[in-house]
């Protein structure tokens, strides 16, 4: 053992075992920078969907997610919408265009789906106390769209295999109830402060109050803390006072009105009745 060292049965041990211990190291190391570089195999396949998948997507998405729900479309609340739309969406960057659509349903509440769609719930619309709050809580699920949340979700929910038959046309066993896997999904830590981030931004470069946004899942925070039903929007988009702290504390700046109050009244009507501002 003093002459040659390397003959023992302790150097042996340990050449036998180094390999392993570098293996053990590399896997922890690139554990870290998958961690640290935010890589997943969901996000990655959700970004390679063409556009022709991802709106038939969307498509069916609301479709099941909305069944028997009736869409509202009241005309002069359905331009006030599309003003608010286009003029959130003239800031997001590239082609995206994000179609808004309302349905006739009480639930307090906006999703996100495939493709840039998004539905607002009348709901969502009647809690809203200003147009502010309501462009808040939409540049929020732009946001979601932004950084393709909802295909991140499908795919996770569906799995690796059936997003791959999804993007290659999908079958009618794949689609079924994709709407519902949608709802009930709930978005990470992270990827809720990438959809704030973006919504700050939005707003912010449409010269809209980003303190509508506060406001709204302040109350709705409170709401549900009271016990008092209709904050749902809460229970699939978990506020925490660590993101109403990031909202409100936002640099100032000069700010207009999200719509004009005869459109905000228009848009409050959009299901047919007119609703208490």
């Amino acid at each position: 053992a003093e002459v040659a060292p390397q003959l023992t049965a302790r150097a042996e041990r340990w050449r036998n075992t180094t390999p392993w211990l570098w293996a053990a190291g590399a896997v922890v190391l690139i554990g870290i920078l998958v961690a640290l570089s935010d890589l997943s195999p969901a996000r990655t396949l959700a970004g390679l969907m063409p556009d022709g998948v991802r709106k038939p997507l969307g498509e069916q998405v609301i479709a099941s997610m909305t069944r028997g729900k009736k869409v509202c479309e009241a005309s002069e609340g359905r331009a006030a919408l599309d003003q608010l739309a286009t003029r959130l969406s003239s800031v997001v960057g590239g082609d995206a265009s994000f179609k808004l659509t309302v349905y006739d349903w009480s639930l307090v509440n906006a999703f996100a789906a495939p493709g840039e769609q998004i539905v607002v719930t009348r709901g969502l619309i009647e809690a809203a106390q200003s147009p502010e709050e309501l462009a808040g809580v939409i540049a929020h699920e732009m946001g979601h769209g932004i950084e393709r949340h909802p295909e991140t979700g499908i795919v996770r929910a569906v799995g690796l295999t059936a997003a791959a038959e999804l993007m290659l046309g999908g079958s009618s066993g794949t689609l079924t109830n994709l709407g519902l896997a949608l709802a009930q999904l709930s978005y990470t830590r992270a990827a809720e402060r990438e959809a704030d981030d973006h919504a700050i931004r939005i707003l912010r470069e449409t010269t809209i109050s980003s303190k509508g946004l506060a406001d709204f899942f302040s109350r709705m925070g409170k709401t549900e803390k009271d016990g008092v039903g209709g904050a749902d929007l809460l229970r699939t988009h978990p506020q925490t006072a660590e993101r109403l702290e990031h909202v409100l504390s936002a640099p100032t700046y000069r700010t207009t009105p999200a719509m004009s109050g005869a459109e905000w009244t228009a848009l409050r009507a959009i299901c047919g009745g007119v609703t208490k501002g």
